[in-house]
């Protein structure tokens, strides 16, 4: 079997979610991630589910400090600046957006994910691109935090995943 070169897989992934997206968001709701649980914990409900995912962001944004990266921002008078990588149909982008008022842009490799989550981004400083988060031509400094959560890094691979987490920290 022959090797995929590293532009046929990321238009794989592209035309995978672009295909499959409409049921993740039927299934998942608009944050295409797990919940975070009480140990023991069974998901009671639909709602439940959902309110787990927003916990699971809320522990991540703890965890990575965001409360603070946001603070200095509003000290230094200006709004938080994130790249969500593999943003999906955007809900984290927009549950950091309306937490902070930050201005997001998410990076999907799905044009049709990208579409959809500026649709329900409406009213929000929310932008998503379908663009290959490991080649963008943002500057340095360019974001205050960059955001990935859980599947995102998966789809790049070695040793451009390194690349493209150096890169993060060179876009803060």
């Amino acid at each position: 079997m022959q090797a995929r070169t590293d532009a046929q897989l990321k238009r794989g992934i592209g035309e995978f979610y672009d295909e499959s997206s409409g049921i993740w968001e039927e299934v998942w709701g608009e944050h295409m991630h797990h919940g975070y649980y009480r140990e023991g914990e069974k998901p009671a409900s639909f709602a439940r589910h959902v309110e787990a995912q927003d916990d699971m962001i809320e522990k991540a944004l703890e965890l990575c400090g965001a409360d603070g990266v946001a603070a200095r921002c509003r000290r230094d008078g200006r709004r938080l600046r994130v790249l969500d990588v593999g943003c999906g149909v955007g809900g984290s982008s927009r549950y950091i957006a309306r937490k902070y008022g930050a201005d997001v842009v998410g990076l999907t490799l799905s044009p049709k994910q990208a579409a959809r989550g500026n649709e329900l981004s409406q009213g929000l400083n929310v932008t998503l691109k379908a663009e290959d988060a490991t080649s963008t031509a943002f500057a340095d400094g360019s974001f205050d935090l960059v955001w990935s959560l859980e599947l995102s890094l998966i789809h790049i691979s070695e040793p451009t995943r390194q690349e493209a987490i150096s890169y993060a920290v060179f876009c803060l």
